[in-house]
């Protein structure tokens, strides 16, 4: 169960990585009637070209809708201003990625089949409650099944592009068995423990109560269920019992260690000032699985790791590969923290993104400042 989690889970990244930079089925880029720089002060709509990729202007407006976009996938919270600088760079990357990576897609020679883009509209439309909806909403949105499967095909051949960047790539036995000894306690090893149904309540006489009823003879899932939805936190009717290692059973739940099984204990007052009650169901005794049972699961964890690794360094390539000439450098400055506050500088106020280095990849735009534009006018 284990392994298979782990690998479910290296598979949803490498999803997330690809889906991540694909191209919007409804469009990114607008061109018309847009100036370079930023819009003069009281100009109707505020729109410009925020920068050109290999010579397509890129609208604040879409950067916008990029970031908001970006921020919603990540679920980014708590958004600093020192944040914004970097999520407008981590957003213009994400579209330079695209528009190379559809160019890259182009001059492929790969194609997607019929049969891959009914397959990829049936999964689009299952989101949907019903099929009629899930064309209403293409109806409302403007979009034609014709060109909802123009740009379905192009995503596809996209995805292929992408997938050839990882080709070959294998997991040796020396590279699994490493991987494995270095990681045993920790994915591979179970402590010794119990099996464990608890309940943790919030008054003490209500905690005792339920106590002495199982003492008397009561089942735990009608004691426990009986009591009012005021006094308890949370309890295990609902998962069944739970795994606690023999370390839990010290301190503030020690005098739960001496039970047998079956036997109920409590309530044991914890530090946030609620009371525990657990009745231990099953010894679970150490163990430590075996890498002969593991190493094929362990090969395909190592191999998705490469072909994530892989992923990025293409997508790294694609953007060292485009012209980016940047229009309004002031949207991605990221200002010097004050002298004062630099230790204290956690890297979690980054908001978990990386982004380019000040320069890379970026040229300045040689267009006059937009104060000396306005005065042109």
């Amino acid at each position: 169960m284990l392994m298979k989690t782990l690998r479910s889970q290296m598979r949803w990244i490498m999803i997330a990585i690809a889906v991540l930079f694909v191209i919007s089925v409804f469009g990114m880029y607008g061109f018309e009637g847009a100036r370079k720089g930023r819009a003069p002060e009281g100009s109707e709509g505020g729109d410009y070209v925020v920068a050109e990729i290999d010579g397509k202007s890129l609208l604040r407006s879409t950067l916008d809708r990029s970031v908001r976009d970006l921020v919603g996938r990540m679920d980014v919270r708590d958004i600093k201003p020192e944040d914004i600088p970097r999520l407008y760079r981590a957003a213009l990357d994400g579209i330079v990625t695209n528009q190379r990576l559809a160019v890259e897609a182009k001059e492929s020679g790969l194609d997607a089949t019929d049969a891959e883009i009914d397959q990829a509209i049936r999964e689009v439309s299952d989101q949907f409650p019903t099929k009629e909806a899930f064309m209403q909403y293409l109806d409302q949105s403007g979009v034609k099944m014709a060109e909802l499967r123009e740009s379905i095909a192009a995503q596809i051949v996209q995805g292929k592009v992408v997938e050839r960047a990882s080709e070959g790539l294998e997991a040796t036995e020396e590279e699994a068995l490493d991987f494995y000894e270095k990681m045993k306690e920790l994915l591979f090893h179970s402590p010794a423990g119990f099996k464990v149904d608890y309940a943790r309540f919030k008054d003490e006489a209500a905690a005792v109560r339920a106590v002495e009823a199982i003492k008397l003879g009561g089942e735990w899932k009608e004691v426990v269920g009986a009591v009012a939805s005021d006094d308890l936190i949370t309890s295990t009717l609902d998962t069944g019992p739970v795994f606690m290692a023999d370390s839990s059973f010290k301190d503030k739940l020690g005098l739960l260690a001496p039970l047998g099984l079956e036997s109920v204990g409590g309530p044991a007052k914890m530090e946030d000032g609620d009371f525990f009650v657990g009745i231990k169901r099953e010894k679970i005794e150490e163990s430590t699985v075996a890498f002969e049972e593991v190493g094929d699961d362990v090969k395909a964890i190592i191999l998705e790791e490469k072909k994530r690794m892989s992923v990025e360094t293409f997508f790294r390539e694609l953007r060292d590969g485009a012209t980016v000439v940047v229009h309004d450098l002031e949207l991605f400055h990221v200002p010097e923290p004050p002298a004062e506050a630099e230790d204290e500088a956690a890297p979690e106020e980054t908001a978990g993104l990386e982004s380019p280095a000040a320069g890379e990849g970026v040229e300045e735009s040689d267009s006059p400042a937009p104060e000396e534009e306005k005065e042109e006018e």
